[in-house]
């Protein structure tokens, strides 16, 4: 079974094109609130103290201090009552601030509130939470004020960001609604900066802050050291702000700060400023059939692990800026400003291309700018992406570039048709060709200066633009001393403009957001039918997916390309990342300079660079490696990767920086039989592995009711309170326990505190539930690399032959991103299919499977009646496995 992604369409005819926001939205602030709390240091972290400024335009319009009178003894009372008064600074409740600071300002002035991590910030003020609905639903709606005219607070996760507004109230609509201007620094800073999880610490060393975190003492007391801590963090909150609005303001992009969640938003906003219409605006009545058709092809990165366990000498071969180099190289900016796309069926010209294409014949770069076809092939043996479920436990697919022989046709982009052919040496049987021609050029276009570059969107191809600028500056910084004042305005520039780049190359093309609740909707794919199972995936603002679907298919012609080099050159790659292969030494400068004739810029820079030169690679499976120097058995580490433990908190409480790299090089003297494996269970036996999150979903503060039950507000885990969880070890009554906590800042102990299961809410104890790090590590480099055959050394290919094919939605969110949901994407299924397929399995089959005579009979009836059957239980479960 293989899985294809699909296209979704509302069943009245199609998707309004997503312009954004009806609302206005200032793209500069005059009045600005920020604050920051301070907490008890316990599982609740309630309020103790908090400080804040008022500003207008950028002069101190007022400041003061506030504080939860229930979390302050008498002792911390006098402490920040003589404080405020040797320092003049007035001292308010919390109630107070709420209502004579917070909502006076941020909702009567509509002044900008920001904070860093500001949604933790707000949820110290709340009373009270609720689930939020419709298109809020899976946010928080925090009660803050007992005013029943000041609204409460709306917070959703989006990505790794947060939406914050205000909720409308009774005759809100009659007054004009205004949901409030609220701004996370650290969003706003991991975006500009391309940093991620920034510390307010980490932000100040990176600005160079002339007010840099210090730091408070005992956390969770007050003294007058932790009020100056409090009060430090405030100034080091707004003096980030002020650096990071003056960055954003060098882009030249007409874009509210307030609206900034991810680099994508800075690509969206570029396109809108430049006048740039979406596909789906220029085009709404595009046939559903050929975009489904198109999302069937698309596969996303390849990466892969090829010589498994095994030291091998490598040098690492970067492509330059990949997305935006086969953006450039398939001419796909006309694509982006185009009027409309043409379809033409050049099924006998694809046929000969493929038949006589070669290696050497790739070079010519005319030849990408006629790739965007897609093909519908009959898979025999061919090498291909397949999206699979390699592990065989159901819970996720993958992809993988692996040999593919299907009864079903299956649709491909021409490079990935192209791939397989200079792979195996034989052509595709080809069904049919589409190609896809830009018609005309929209009307509207407006020129614009973006990071002190004029673009003329009619004339200028803005990707090229940027990358070769870009490289110029890359140039200019190579002969200028860091201490010079032009240095840091160039650094900056060229780093923006990577950003900007990288955020138009690929990401909004593909954008699809998973609506809240199901819904009736069409599925397109190889087929089209409609389905009341599933939730709706809206179209994002710039949704446009064969541009999605070429740009990584291209990517991943350049990787089989550096393959097929490599292979000519009688030797293998150890792996494979999106953008990078690691390569034989011996002869990554002949890889790096075949690739040369495919620069597609102005300026002469290579295409395919060396990096980490000339190193020991030891790979376990994609996303899991280490780069190493090894000499007279001294193991040093240049690179790792640790996907899947990257999220584990340090289990060395006393021990800072990369306490990661210290597991790589235990693994390392392990293989080398420097130390052996009860070395690893004496180091790691007494530890756990553990991981710190964020309750940041309602669906995860949820989980927390049975410890909240009946308890007062101060003493219940709060929204966006952190918590510890433990890795399932131990089956408890035939199922796995998932240990949930709330936080400690000395995560280890936990193990011996009740917790609460996270599948079922019971509250249980025992450290034997806990999944020691020891085992964990020892695991872990036993993970196998699924997508290929073999165990040791060189991998091969595995032969996949299609009996059953699903249509499937977006693709599940990284394992660091949130470690407690990895969940497979939302399968679209054919309820219709389903249905004929149950009718054909035998009584005793059925019994076989684990359905009685009854259940089989009765849902057998149902269909043959046409009346709807559940797909969700049990017993239809084991009836479509057996299809």
């Amino acid at each position: 079974m293989i899985a294809l992604r699909g296209y979704t369409r509302r069943i009245n005819g199609g998707d309004k094109p997503k312009t954004g926001s009806r609302l206005y939205t200032p793209i500069t602030h005059d009045r600005v609130l920020v604050f920051d709390t301070e907490t008890t240091a316990d599982h609740y972290q309630n309020l103790k103290i908090g400080y804040f400024k008022l500003y207008q335009d950028g002069y101190l319009q007022r400041h003061g201090l506030f504080y939860h009178p229930y979390t302050l003894d008498n002792t911390e009372m006098q402490t920040l009552e003589t404080f405020a008064a040797k320092e003049r600074i007035q001292l308010f409740e919390v109630d107070e601030f709420i209502d004579g600071v917070f909502y006076k300002e941020v909702y009567e002035n509509r002044a900008l509130c920001i904070g860093f991590n500001l949604p933790f910030d707000i949820s110290r003020l709340a009373f009270e939470v609720g689930q939020s609905r419709k298109n809020n639903k899976g946010g928080f709606t925090l009660g803050l004020s007992w005013r029943q005219w000041n609204p409460p607070v709306i917070i959703k996760k989006i990505g790794s960001a947060h939406t914050m507004k205000f909720s409308t109230l009774v005759g809100s609509r009659l007054r004009g609604y205004f949901p409030g201007y609220f701004l996370d620094v650290q969003t706003l800073a991991e975006v500009l900066l391309k940093e991620e999880h920034l510390s307010l610490a980490r932000l100040g060393e990176i600005l160079n802050l002339k007010n840099k975190k210090i730091d408070g003492g005992e956390h969770g007391y007050v003294t007058e050291k932790y009020i100056e801590y409090n009060i430090r963090d405030v100034a080091c909150t707004y003096e980030a702000y002020t650096r990071l609005i003056a960055e954003l303001e060098r882009y030249g992009i007409d874009i509210p700060p307030t609206k900034i969640f991810s680099s994508a938003s800075l690509g969206k906003y570029v396109l809108r400023q430049l006048g740039i219409r979406s596909f789906c605006e220029c085009q709404p009545d595009f046939p559903p059939e050929t975009l489904g058709h198109i999302m069937t092809a698309y596969y996303g990165g390849r990466t892969e692990c090829k010589i498994r366990k095994t030291p091998t000498r490598v040098t690492g071969l970067d492509f330059t800026s990949m997305y935006p180099s086969v953006t450039m190289l398939m001419g796909l900016w006309s694509f982006i400003i185009a009027r409309s796309l043409e379809t033409n069926d050049v099924t006998e010209e694809i046929r000969a291309l493929v038949s006589e294409i070669s290696l050497s014949s790739l070079l010519d770069r005319e030849l990408w700018k006629d790739m965007v076809v897609l093909v519908q092939v009959q898979p025999d043996g061919d090498i291909f992406p397949v999206r699979a479920d390699y592990k065989g436990d159901g819970r996720m697919f993958n992809v993988g570039i692996n040999c593919i022989t299907s009864e079903t046709p299956l649709w491909y982009a021409l490079p990935d048709v192209i791939a397989s052919k200079i792979l195996t040496g034989k052509a595709s049987k080809i069904l049919q060709a589409i190609r896809f021609v830009p018609k005309g050029v929209q009307d509207d276009l407006i020129p614009s200066n973006i990071l002190g570059v004029n673009l003329d969107p009619a004339k200028d191809n803005l990707i090229q633009v940027f990358v070769e600028e870009r490289q110029k500056i890359k140039q200019q910084l190579k002969g200028t001393s860091k201490d010079d004042p032009a240095f840091p305005q160039l650094s900056s520039r060229e780093h923006s403009m990577k950003i900007l780049v990288n955020a138009m190359s690929y990401g909004i093309f593909i954008e699809l957001n998973k609506e809240s609740d199901k819904s009736t909707f069409e599925v397109y794919g190889l087929d089209h039918y409609s389905t009341d199972e599933s939730y709706y995936e809206e179209p994002g603002q710039y949704f446009h997916p064969i541009l999605g679907v070429v740009i990584t298919a291209g990517s991943r012609l350049f990787l089989a390309m550096a393959e097929a080099r490599t292979l000519g050159l009688g030797a293998h790659h150890a792996y494979m990342d999106t953008d990078s292969i690691f390569a034989p030494p011996e002869h990554a400068k002949e890889i790096a300079d075949f690739f040369q004739p495919l620069n597609p810029y102005r300026v002469d820079i290579p295409l395919l660079k060396q990096d980490k030169i000339d190193l020991w690679f030891y790979g376990v499976s994609s996303k899991r490696y280490v780069l190493y120097q090894h000499q007279d058995e001294k193991i040093t580490i240049t690179d790792f990767k640790l996907h899947g433990l990257g999220h584990l908190t340090n289990p060395f409480p006393r021990r800072k920086g990369h306490w990661q790299e210290e597991i790589w090089q235990d693994l390392l003297m392990l293989h080398y039989d420097q130390i052996s494996p009860m070395d690893i269970e004496q180091k790691y036996g007494s530890l756990y592995a553990l991981t710190k999150l964020t309750i940041s979903t309602y669906h995860v503060y949820h989980r927390f009711r049975s410890l909240n039950a009946e308890k007062d507000w101060r003493d219940q885990i709060k929204p966006f309170n952190f918590y510890n969880l433990g890795f399932q070890t131990r089956e408890e009554n035939g199922k796995r326990i998932k240990p949930l906590a709330p936080y400690s800042k000395e995560p280890q102990k936990i193990v011996h505190a009740p917790f609460i299961d996270y599948e079922t809410g019971t509250i249980m104890q025992g450290s034997r539930f806990f999944k020691p790090l020891s085992r964990t590590i020892l695991q872990y480099v036993d993970h196998p690399e699924h997508k290929y055959q073999g165990d040791v050394g060189l991998l091969i290919r595995k032969s996949i032959n299609v009996d059953d094919v699903l249509i499937i939605g977006k693709e599940a969110n990284k394992i660091e991103d949130q470690p407690l949901f990895v969940t497979d994407a939302q399968i679209f299924r054919n309820k219709k299919s389903i249905c004929q397929k149950i009718l054909t399995i035998r009584q005793c089959d059925a019994e076989n499977a684990g359905v009685d005579r009854k259940t089989f009979q009765r849902i057998k009836s149902r269909i043959q009646n046409k009346k709807t059957i559940n797909i969700k239980t049990g017993a239809v479960k084991r009836l479509l496995a057996m299809c």
